[in-house]
């Protein structure tokens, strides 16, 4: 495997101390060969990026040629020989050729040669660079985070010495990289943002990115963001459907609310405590042209959970709703007209049809109110503590509310026991003050690691109506029938522990 010189300790970056000189086997070729040299020789070629497998005969001296009197330039003259540059691997005497390849190249070719050249700072990877400088004793930093422009780095403190060169390579190898940074403290729970150090590049934390089809604007030093979640926004965001209503109770700057909203017609009421990422939050729905679609609070995300039904049911904001679902479908119908080339059409029933459709998501019987299909809770540290806020939440509908129509919630968390599932399962017990059937809870889906023993995680589970419909006295009965458990299956462990 090529690699380039070691360079251990370097703490300025000094790009010659890079460059290495390489020897490879080249074959001397009529020009007129070229192609059926490189056809036959593919799989044994140089093929390193930035050097041609085939070159200019370096021992070719073209003859003197005079001006062209009108360009007064010279006039290119192609040596009539080339060189075949093969693999490093290749021995000069072919050896480690197969027999059919070394029959060939002996009967076609001029010559055997070798080349040698310098392989240059420019030629190394990111990777190859960082090994190059980085004490063997250590691995090299691990992959980093790109928010637009922005490199975020979370450097351990065997690498802070190194710091500095580390970002500057990083940001001259990677062209769109404007700023780098690296993260010095923990993320603050209460708003999801971290203080964040310049590393290389200039201090520009308005990132701008792409992601599921909706643009984000936010300052990435004062809101939440990870690019690693982004499988994880489309999964999610996937199982919602059309005129379904989502509940994002801890939504940032809107990576489920904005592809939920656009990509599958979803109408989605979006919170988040952190003042800074309302304010990004409303600007994204604006950008993205989802006005009365994607609707913006800035709240506490218990508070907005118990606050949720009446948002939902707020005829002021439904009237905004169906007025903009009556405007996206004739936008969508003068759009299909057109392409159709239609003319003549009956506007009036039309429109009758787009009304009676867009007032059926608000129709409901013997006065239960509008629910929301989902809940997404997206704070892995600490969204679980705040499913106490669902207890009760249906309390005023008892016997009104079907199970079907009871709403999954989506709790992220974190969870670094032995038996994950079962932890999970426990603590969002705990929460909703009632046990939690196995036939309620959908899925435990594993997210991704965050560390060596820690994991991030979604419980997606049925809103459970012993929950929803909870009076205070139902939560203090189950909140004893909890304990009880747990003291009994703690007795359970003991007593296993003692007879091994």
């Amino acid at each position: 495997m090529l690699t380039p010189p070691k360079n251990e300790g370097m703490l300025v970056l000094d790009k010659e101390k890079f460059n290495k000189e390489l020897t490879v086997t080249a074959i001397k070729i009529d020009v007129k060969k070229s192609s059926l040299f490189m056809k036959t020789l593919a799989d044994h070629l140089l093929n390193m990026k930035r050097y041609q497998n085939i070159i200019e005969d370096p021992e070719y001296v073209p003859p003197n040629v005079e001006q062209d009197a009108t360009n007064k330039k010279r006039k290119k003259n192609n040596s009539p020989t080339k060189y075949i540059l093969l693999s490093p691997d290749i021995k000069q005497d072919l050896s480690n050729l197969p027999e059919d390849k070394q029959k060939f190249i002996k009967e076609e070719c001029i010559e055997v040669k070798s080349y040698t050249f310098i392989v240059d700072y420019e030629y190394w990877s990111t990777d190859d660079i960082l090994r190059s400088i980085i004490p063997e004793e250590y691995q090299i930093p691990g992959s980093f985070e790109t928010v637009g422009h922005i490199a975020h780095l979370n450097l351990r403190e065997e690498y802070l010495p190194y710091k500095k060169i580390i970002g500057e390579i990083i940001l001259d190898k990677n062209k769109h990289i404007k700023t780098v940074v690296n993260k010095t403290g923990k993320i603050d729970n209460t708003f999801r943002f971290f203080e964040m150090e310049l590393l290389a590049g200039v201090w520009d934390m308005n990132a701008e990115l792409k992601e599921s089809n909706c643009t984000f604007q936010f300052d990435f030093s004062k809101v939440y963001w990870n690019s690693r979640l982004q499988g994880e926004h489309e999964r999610l965001v996937k199982k919602f459907k059309r005129n379904e209503f989502i509940c994002d109770v801890m939504a940032g700057v809107g990576p489920f609310a904005l592809p939920a909203a656009k990509n599958k017609g979803s109408i989605v009421f979006a919170n988040d405590l952190n003042p800074k990422s309302y304010e990004y939050l409303k600007k994204n729905v604006e950008n993205n042209k989802l006005v009365n679609k994607v609707f913006s609070y800035n709240e506490d995300g218990r508070d907005f959970i118990k606050n949720s039904l009446k948002y939902l049911n707020d005829k002021s904001i439904q009237e905004k709703i169906i007025e903009q679902r009556k405007k996206d479908k004739i936008e969508s119908l003068r759009k299909k007209f057109k392409k159709q080339n239609i003319k003549n059409i009956n506007r009036n029933n039309e429109k009758e049809k787009i009304e009676d459709n867009s007032e059926n998501i608000f129709k409901t019987e013997n006065g239960t109110p509008i629910l929301f299909q989902h809940y997404v809770m997206n704070l892995p540290a600490i969204a679980i503590e705040f499913l106490d806020a669902f207890r009760g939440i249906f309390r005023d509908y008892k016997d009104k509310i079907k199970i079907e129509q009871f709403p999954t919630i989506h709790c992220h968390c974190f969870s670094a026991a032995k038996d994950r599932h079962a932890e999970i399962k426990s603590r969002v017990e705990n929460a909703l003050g009632h046990a939690l059937d196995e036939k309620y809870i959908k899925e435990i889906y594993f997210v991704r690691s965050v560390a060596p023993s820690k994991d991030m995680y979604c419980i997606s589970f049925v809103l459970p109506p012993e929950v929803a419909f909870m009076d205070e006295n139902d939560h203090q009965s189950n909140k004893r029938k909890l304990e009880k458990s747990e003291l009994s299956d703690n007795n359970n462990h003991a007593k296993i522990n003692k007879i091994k």
